[in-house]
């Protein structure tokens, strides 16, 4: 495999999320956070959704129905530093479940939306 390209970083609970993925999932996003940080592939840019605003946000899907998603970020390097692939939520597309948790994580989410959940 080639030499890394980003760095990984993730919200702390982004890793909770991984943990509570399905077993095949996981595997699956453990799969493609290797070749995010390996630049083999990038996700779909995100914009807004709904009442929340992901631009700058990429997803990627982690099973062949996209019932589950990883939602990350590629943040520009520091100078002498690689860029950063930054996680903020992987989970269930259903409900829109991993992008509210990614925003919520960005606090994007208005009050009046909060308020309203």
């Amino acid at each position: 495999m080639t030499a890394a390209l980003f760095d990984l970083d993730a919200h702390p609970a982004a890793l909770t999320d991984l943990d509570r993925l399905p077993a095949d999932i996981q595997d699956s996003a453990v799969h493609h956070l290797r070749c995010l940080v390996h630049s083999q592939h990038r996700g779909p840019l995100l914009g807004r959704r709904g009442l929340w605003d992901l631009t700058g946000c990429r997803r990627i899907y982690l099973d062949a129905e996209r019932r589950w998603r990883l939602v990350y970020q590629e943040r520009s390097p520091r100078p002498g530093a690689s860029g950063v692939i930054y996680l903020l939520a992987a989970g269930p597309r259903s409900g829109h479940q991993v992008y509210n948790t990614a925003a919520r994580r960005l606090q994007l989410l208005s009050s009046s939306f909060a308020a309203a959940a």
